[in-house]
């Protein structure tokens, strides 16, 4: 009976997957709200656990650009670019999710969100690849595009702290928070 219930579980689990009807197939063949809709199933349950789900995550990167390729032109494709490489860059996939933005600033240009994409592919390329001169160049374009953005100001920040090490960067955010204490308590 006991070898019995990890078939029964592994069936049930097998009948839910398919009820759900996430396969990257029910994607294509969906409209582009039933396939949003799907996805939206996907991410809640993908979210709801705190343990990684690596496999899941991949599977949600998966049809994030099954739908990018299947429906390029709506606007949740640049959206689902975007996610997909965020989730590239927590499975520490940083090449990818620089692949991802550089798609989504070439094919998305008038897309109102592309600021961050500029952004975090240049964050992507200091703190994922450490190429600084890549970041800096990066970050500068963040500016040089987008100057009234409060990611540029971000950006500026950025290119400062490129030449210095983690450590240094830890004593630098020490030392500002110890004499931001310091001005508090002579108030």
């Amino acid at each position: 009976m006991r070898a019995r219930i990890p078939i029964i579980s592994a069936l049930v689990s097998l009948v839910l997957l398919a009820a759900c009807g996430n396969s990257p197939k029910d994607i294509t063949e969906a409209t582009p709200s039933e396939a949003a809709a799907r996805i939206r199933t996907m991410e809640d349950s993908l979210y709801a656990h705190p343990a990684v789900d690596v496999k899941g995550a991949q599977a949600l990167v998966d049809v994030y650009l099954l739908f990018a390729k299947t429906n390029p032109t709506d606007p949740l494709a640049p959206e689902y670019l975007l996610r997909a490489a965020g989730v590239k860059s927590a499975l520490n996939d940083p090449q990818a999710a620089v692949e991802l933005y550089d798609r989504i600033i070439k094919g998305y240009p008038e897309w109102s969100k592309l600021v961050d994409a500029y952004y975090l592919r240049a964050f992507t390329i200091d703190s994922g690849l450490h190429i600084k001169g890549l970041a800096q160049q990066a970050y500068e374009e963040v500016i040089n595009r987008f100057a009234d953005h409060k990611f540029a100001a971000d950006a500026k920040q950025m290119i400062q702290n490129l030449n210095y090490t983690d450590e240094e960067l830890i004593a630098k955010f020490q030392r500002m928070n110890d004499s931001t204490e310091a001005a508090a308590a002579a108030k």
